[in-house]
């Protein structure tokens, strides 16, 4: 089907109102287009297509394309609480550089301090250049308090603020040095320009595209075991849920997590286990590299631990085994079900088709049974 300019034309209605889609509506399915629930007053709730009016073609196009280019083509991390008290994380190597994507042989978990570790998910070269600069801003404070901790939420923190930093630097360069100006005096000269170029410059530096980065930061603190995502500008959380993912794979890692009903008192060798799993079910995303690495912090201060290629062959092989009898217990379930429907089919009587009389008013007999009932109720009396 051709697409045209208004969506109304799609489903043979008049046209209402002249559209500019943007170039996503090329390769998106027909449903963000329409509702599919409609509720219709003095009726019961019913499926049915109904064209989005203009207003919200609009805002579901922009969300959808917005969701296109926050995502993370590549790569997966995943980590988790144990024992309420130790951090398990495992990564793979898979690393984007502009619109090259490979797998070199080198980690992407970057410890901070012997307590703290992030990785990384995104455009590799920033990713490099804001690791940098938290590394320095973290061992400044080290040499200078070396028994003052840092808290992970502290170093997520200034993660973010030089993530922001980029991102200003970078508009400021593309937005308002070709103008002549830069931040401070966009900000002192305002009063001096008219004020539609003000609101245009002011909404093209807040909707500026950076390249888009995620990371999780995580470790052990005085105050326990913590996880924090980082999107872009924004950090959240996950110490609730005692587990997180970033990357393309964030999704079949998380379920792993989920199905095994995972939570942050869990003992440690079911959770190092589970990690490495989560990991290896994220390998089905494409993106997912086939090279591991894992660590672990606590449950002390100072304690992290870069798991051995070794112990990690070890997880493998112990992975392999568990899917093998997972596999083995699903042919055997299919195998009874199997022998459980035929058994159904062969115990079900055939009914022969019986001759319905005519009768005036009422339902036909469900089976030959009622037959000589209604035939009695037919026959005339003497």
């Amino acid at each position: 089907m051709t697409l045209t300019s208004s969506p109304h034309e799609l489903w043979g209605q008049p046209q209402k109102q002249q559209l500019n889609f943007p170039p996503i509506l090329k390769i998106l399915p027909p449903w963000p287009l329409v509702d599919w629930e409609v509720k219709r007053e003095g009726q019961p709730e019913q499926k049915s297509f109904q064209p989005l009016s203009a207003k919200k073609l609009r805002k579901r196009l922009l969300w959808l394309d917005g969701e296109r280019k926050n995502r993370i083509t590549v790569t997966v991390c995943v980590t988790a609480i144990c024992d309420g008290q130790m951090i398990v994380g495992a990564s793979d190597r898979m690393l984007t550089a502009g619109d090259v994507q490979f797998e070199p042989l080198q980690p992407k978990i970057y410890p901070l301090t012997t307590s703290i570790a992030i990785m990384i998910a995104g455009d590799s070269a920033l990713q490099s250049d804001i690791i940098y600069k938290v590394r320095a801003d973290v061992n400044r404070r080290i040499e200078a308090e070396p028994k003052n901790w840092w808290n992970v939420q502290d170093v997520a923190d200034l993660y973010v603020n030089y993530y922001n930093e980029f991102k200003l630097r970078r508009a400021e360069s593309s937005i308002l040095l070709p103008l002549g100006l830069n931040y401070k005096t966009f900000i002192s000269q305002q009063k001096q320009m008219d004020s539609q170029l003000v609101s245009q410059l002011a909404s093209e530096m807040v909707n500026f595209e950076a390249p888009k980065v995620q990371a999780i930061c995580t470790g052990v603190d005085i105050t326990g075991p913590h996880i924090y995502i980082i999107n872009n500008s924004t950090s959240q959380c996950c110490d609730a849920i005692g587990f997180a993912a970033i990357g393309v794979g964030y999704w079949h890692a998380n379920s792993q997590f989920m199905f095994a009903r995972h939570t942050r008192s869990n003992p440690f060798p079911e959770t190092l286990l589970l990690t490495y799993s989560a990991k290896k079910r994220a390998e089905v995303a494409p993106g997912v590299g086939e090279g591991t690495d894992m660590f672990t912090i606590g449950t002390e201060l100072g304690s992290f631990f870069a798991i051995p290629q070794d112990i990690i062959k070890s997880l493998e092989k112990m992975y392999k085994r568990a899917q093998q009898r997972t596999r083995k217990a699903d042919r055997r379930a299919n195998e009874e079900v199997n022998q459980y429907v035929q058994a159904l089919i062969a115990s079900a009587t055939t009914k022969e088709q019986a001759k319905i009389p005519e009768v005036e008013g009422g339902n036909p007999p469900s089976d030959d049974k009622e037959l000589p009932k209604i035939a009695e109720k037919e026959t005339p009396t003497a």
